[in-house]
């Protein structure tokens, strides 16, 4: 289960509301927590600077973002975890090692995330943790280069952690903290709920106004919709725009104003990335009586496609915004034939071909897909299921995919609590066990089926459709 280890509640008991385990606490909505860390101390290396260089084979300077320095600082962590372990520690998987020399803040696969004192605060040490969850920077469409090793655009999401140095970042008792994630970030993990998650022209409806709600604020404290997609792609759903709101709360304080923003998600290459879009040149962001239009392609009858998001009011932690898309998967495009079945096949009449010629079976799986586009879309979003999957949602962040059966099998069992569960001493019965589908979940199941509930748990990321890197060229895996 990618991005949860509890149950999917905020607590609100947090004494430090600056903390490193109250921003994941907070920006997950409860759903991720770093309890169960621990800190294992100070270790002294038996090396010097120019015998670690020696020990990675680097003849020339260190630059700041350079191969060499990613090499150099990988080598140091290596060295520590080494160090700690040859001591007597037990290492996790995920490490956070920070050295008393340099300056920097750096991730790395195989030994963890590294800092240098003067990287050591919030935001810096949060940023390169999340790149542990398989994200990579962020981006703005904007031909910039905010550092001299950066690409066009990268850390230009300034609403987004995975730009910090360039984010809206706010000062805290720890240092700069914040900002929270974008909404594509939050989906990716599986740290919104489902049912406040709108895929735009799902149940038919293509023109009105809706009520969003804030991703600064606890999820309990509104009651809109979190995160909105607009699809434009008729050959991949995956691709679409993006509307979320933010408002200077909690780990956004560093915010100046309510801001609705649209990013664009698109595949490029093997990933996925998300790309904050300007509204002008200085500006991303949407604010009441403004309105983003965005022209996609000419139908072959020579009509624009044309997608509108149009801010209406703005409230402390809500908007309303209306939306109108004319996008349609089955219209052929301009230049292409619009060619006609002699019999309607698989619900198609037409098939939409680059020229005239004889149709082929290609062509007729293609037009059925995207006559198919929105009702094929049991799942949506990042966490999509494969064909014939849907999630589990035992709550509303549980994405994790099973067969429709199953998920009825699994759902049923809420039913059967009052026999199972000793009110007395808070526990199951004899002969069955908390279900631990996620930390937090006491349900009580037979044996059988807590067995069967791990077995879920195990094949959850095989099912998902697009199990890949998010804003980067990487692989996900150890």
């Amino acid at each position: 289960m990618r991005g949860r280890n509890r149950a999917g509640s905020q607590s609100k008991d947090s004494k430090l509301h600056h903390s490193i385990r109250s921003y994941f606490e907070q920006v997950s909505n409860g759903v991720y927590t770093i309890d169960g860390t621990d800190v294992h101390g100070w270790f002294q290396l038996p090396f010097k600077q120019k015998e670690i260089l020696r020990l990675t084979n680097i003849q020339t300077a260190l630059k700041l973002g350079s191969e060499s320095s990613f090499e150099y600082f990988d080598k140091i962590k290596e060295l520590c975890v080494k160090e700690a372990e040859r001591n007597g520690v037990v290492t996790h998987r995920q490490k956070i090692t920070i050295v008393n020399g340099g300056t920097t803040a750096v991730y790395g696969k195989k030994y963890g995330v590294l800092l240098t004192p003067q990287m050591m605060f919030p935001s810096v040490l949060t940023h390169e943790m999340v790149h542990s969850f398989f994200i990579g920077h962020s981006y703005s469409d904007r031909k910039i280069r905010v550092f001299p090793y950066a690409l066009n655009g990268e850390y230009d999401d300034r609403y987004d952690l995975m730009s910090t140095a360039n984010a809206y970042m706010h000062l805290s008792p720890f240092g700069m903290a914040g900002p929270g994630l974008n909404g594509a970030h939050l989906d990716f993990l599986g740290w919104l709920p489902m049912d406040r998650m709108l895929y735009f022209g799902h149940d038919g409806r293509q023109n009105y106004t809706l009520r969003l709600s804030s991703l600064s604020v606890a999820h309990n404290a509104t009651r809109g919709w979190l995160f909105v997609m607009i699809p434009y792609d008729r050959t991949n759903p995956r691709n679409f725009y993006t509307v979320e709101l933010r408002t200077p709360h909690n780990f956004d304080r560093g915010i100046g104003q309510a801001s609705v923003l649209i990013h664009r998600v698109q595949r490029a290459g093997e990933s996925y990335y998300s790309v904050l879009l300007s509204q002008a040149q200085d500006y991303y962001e949407l604010t009441e009586g403004t309105e983003w239009v965005k022209f996609l392609d000419v139908t072959i009858n020579g009509r624009f496609q044309a997608l509108r998001v149009s801010v209406k009011k703005v409230y402390a932690t809500d908007a309303d915004i209306t939306i109108s898309s004319t996008f349609s998967p089955t219209e052929c495009r301009l230049g292409e034939v619009a060619s006609r079945l002699k019999e309607p096949t698989a619900g198609i009449q037409h098939v939409c071909l680059d020229k005239d010629r004889e149709i082929d079976e290609s062509d007729l799986r293609r037009q059925v897909a995207r006559q198919h586009f929105y009702s094929d879309g049991k799942t949506f979003g990042a966490n999509s299921c494969r064909t014939g999957k849907i999630w589990r949602a035992i709550d509303a962040y549980d994405y994790v995919c099973v067969d429709p059966k199953r998920q009825e099998e699994i759902q049923s069992e809420t039913e059967h609590q009052v026999e199972r569960f000793n009110q007395t001493s808070s526990d199951c019965t004899d002969s069955f066990f908390p279900r631990a589908a996620f930390s937090g979940d006491r349900i009580c199941v037979s044996e059988e089926e807590k067995n069967a509930t791990e077995v879920d748990n195990a094949q959850s990321l095989r099912h998902l459709k697009y199990f890949e890197f998010f804003n980067g060229i990487d692989t996900v895996g150890p």
